[in-house]
């Protein structure tokens, strides 16, 4: 079955937010975030997440791909790269008045958001230099069409750019992308360990930093 690659377009949430609900379903992590949300709710959160993040683009180096079946054109992945940004005053400006606190809704495990995503802060702080490096921030495929190569295709050209302007590309990898990053060249820098079984899981979960140096070999 042929695929190709195109731009996503905000008339394609409703459809990244479903691969996005299946996708994370059974990560160890952030299916414990909201475990007592209703679906509309969690739905209508899901949507204005993405419904932000196309209408910021601009103004965070934001640049969002999708693959289609090429017979159908149904979406069945998604990529969200941010590469590297200068804004000029103007912009700058209007970054400025945006409100970037983050909220959850009502069910939310509160006490797990604010560790898992007060460490991603803390780790893209440390390693994330935004006017230089690329940040593979999304990739997801949906579960059905997984394994067939799609996640390779959103990756390329990010990567492709990457080593044209000798940049390094940051990631924060879930257990079961880990595997596709390795293979492209991302090297581990840090993890994110959560003990889980405060919060209905079991075991200690793990959340992957990794660092690609431009021009790093495939596996």
């Amino acid at each position: 079955m042929p695929f190709k690659v195109l731009p996503a377009e905000a008339t394609d949430i409703p459809d990244i937010v479903a691969i996005h609900q299946v996708t994370w379903d059974n990560d160890p992590i952030v299916s414990r975030l909201f475990p007592n949300v209703d679906p509309k709710t969690q739905y209508d959160y899901d949507v204005d997440f993405y419904k932000k993040k196309f209408d910021t683009k601009d103004l965070t180096g934001s640049v969002m791909h999708k693959v289609v079946e090429t017979e159908s054109g149904k979406l069945v992945a998604y990529a969200k790269w941010k590469y590297p940004y200068t804004l000029t005053a103007e912009q700058q400006a209007e970054k400025d008045k945006l409100d970037t606190s983050r909220s959850y809704p009502p069910g939310t495990n509160v006490e797990l958001y604010e560790q898992f995503f007060g460490r991603l802060d803390t780790l893209r702080e440390k390693y994330l230099d935004e006017e230089k490096d690329y940040f593979l921030h999304i990739l997801i495929v949906s579960p059905q069409y997984q394994r067939q190569g799609l996640g390779t295709m959103l990756i390329r050209e990010g990567l492709a750019n990457a080593d044209r302007d000798n940049a390094r590309t940051y990631i924060e990898a879930s257990p079961m992308g880990l595997g596709l990053y390795k293979k492209h060249g991302w090297k581990e820098i840090d993890d994110i360990l959560i003990d889980m079984r405060p919060h209905g899981g079991t075991g200690i979960a793990s959340e992957k930093i990794l660092m690609r140096e431009p021009g790093a070999a495939r596996a």
